[in-house]
């Protein structure tokens, strides 16, 4: 399966979210100053990963304000 890319809109919570994916069980590292690569290896397929992704940034977002994220395959 190929990595996901998430931009967030503040740089300060890219290392957080990083950690939150890899507690969560995925792989992910920083990719540039608001990004980050994950690899959900536990998904099914592609548009399982999607979605679960999905989900956890949309769950990660409640907990830090006013922050935008986009997903990208």
């Amino acid at each position: 399966m190929a990595s996901l890319t998430v931009y967030v809109s503040r740089a300060e919570l890219v290392e957080d979210l990083v950690a939150s994916f890899r507690r969560g069980g995925c792989a992910a590292r920083r990719t540039g100053p608001r990004s980050c690569s994950v690899d959900h290896s536990a998904a099914v397929d592609e548009r399982e990963a999607r979605i679960e992704v999905a989900f956890f940034v949309r769950a990660w977002r409640t907990r830090h304000g006013r922050v935008r994220a986009l997903l990208t395959p």
